[in-house]
């Protein structure tokens, strides 16, 4: 630009002389004022900047099951997987591209920051197997509608696409013993956004395993009601008669189209051989007792039966639509013991958690 500006101004001054000389003495060239000259400008990054894709892996210490609560600290997935396998989607017009199909992602110690596809030290690039096709980097596509992420550990596991839907499926998850719980994969929740401002930045995926934790205590206003009700007869179960289940296939259908923005899952193949009638074993301070067992949907009703120092059966029923156990949540139901001996359910607390029995913190309370 300054050189440019300096021809303009030799070519202006030339003129003038030209203009002076060859006058009849009485014209008088009126001189020309340069435009000053623009500051550089730095480039600032826009969408037609390429930006490559990259990843963080997480699992959520603690979160409620209201999803637009805040989640407390995270804990790394390199901890229990340093693998995991990823699935990319983007949307351009009516159209879904798959971008990433089942890439390896491998964490490499200390090597966040180090390749523009490596912010938080999950690679994918080149990571695949002797066998698999190259995995090259991946960069945002501004021009899309939105952008659909999932992923799974170990990266053994995969799936299909059927329809507008990506299924996967674990075979004989079997949470009966705590070897079975450890050997249980994980899985992440759907990263979905069709917000632009969210292109560019690391995606987060939020591993949890296809496990719930169920437990059940009583409580009362007058704590001394509670210390000393003789309690027998315990059992909490499904009204209709049906089966608590620890062992089966699980099932995830994450959307690829439409307005869906979570996954699903349903369960399958259920052993009854494993399965349990009802939870008859109370929480409290000395049997600290949580029971493990499947995710589920669609239960209905349960039934809680009790007898309370020694008199007639008491039941209360706690509502269907508190009976959805989501995988990698723990779920408490407290019912209250009054002091004419009769029982009622009183609260539930429900929360993400690591499956740790001497885990502490606060849970979100829900009251009916």
């Amino acid at each position: 630009m300054t050189l440019k500006f300096r021809h303009i101004a030799l070519m202006m001054a030339a003129a003038w002389m030209v203009a002076a000389c060859g006058g009849g003495g009485d014209d008088i060239a009126t001189p020309v004022t340069p435009a000053p000259t623009p500051s550089p400008v730095t480039p600032t990054p826009t969408p037609s900047m390429p930006t490559a894709i990259a990843f963080m892996g997480s699992i959520p210490e603690e979160q409620s099951e209201n999803h637009g609560a805040t989640r407390a600290e995270e804990e790394g997935l390199e901890t229990y997987y340093k693998q995991f396998k990823v699935w990319a989607f983007k949307h351009l017009d009516s159209a879904t591209e798959n971008v990433m199909d089942g890439y390896t992602v491998r964490w490499v110690e200390n090597s966040a920051g180090t390749a523009l596809s490596n912010t938080h030290g999950w690679e994918y690039v080149n990571q695949q197997s002797l066998d698999e096709t190259e995995q090259s980097i991946k960069y945002w596509d501004y021009s899309a509608s939105a952008y659909r992420f999932f992923g799974v550990a170990p990266e053994s596991y995969s799936g299909s696409v059927s329809g507008d839907y990506y299924v996967l499926t674990f075979e004989d998850v079997d949470v009966t013993a705590d070897e079975g719980i450890a050997a249980a994969p994980y899985f992440s929740e759907l990263w979905y956004s069709s917000d632009k401002s969210q292109y560019g930045k690391p995606v987060k995926l939020l591993f949890k395993q296809p496990v719930s934790k169920v437990r059940f205590r009583f409580t009362s206003d007058d704590p001394r009601v509670a210390a000393d009700a003789v309690l027998s007869g315990i059992s909490f179960r499904p009204t209709d008669g049906s089966k608590i289940y620890r062992k089966g296939n699980f099932t995830l259908r994450y959307p690829l189209t439409g307005a869906d923005t979570r996954e699903s899952f349903s369960v399958a193949n259920t052993d009854p051989a494993t399965a349990l009638d009802a939870l008859t074993e109370h929480y409290t301070d000395a049997n600290q007792k949580w029971y493990t067992v499947l995710p589920a949907n669609g239960q209905g009703t349960y039934t809680l039966e009790v007898t309370i120092n020694g008199g007639d059966p008491k039941t209360a029923v706690v509502p269907a639509e508190f009976m959805n156990w989501q995988p990698g949540f723990e779920y408490t139901y407290i019912f209250k013991i009054n002091e004419e001996g009769g029982v009622s359910i009183d609260v539930v607390q429900s929360a993400f958690t690591e499956w740790a029995d001497d885990q502490t913190g606060e849970h979100v309370i829900y009251n009916w």
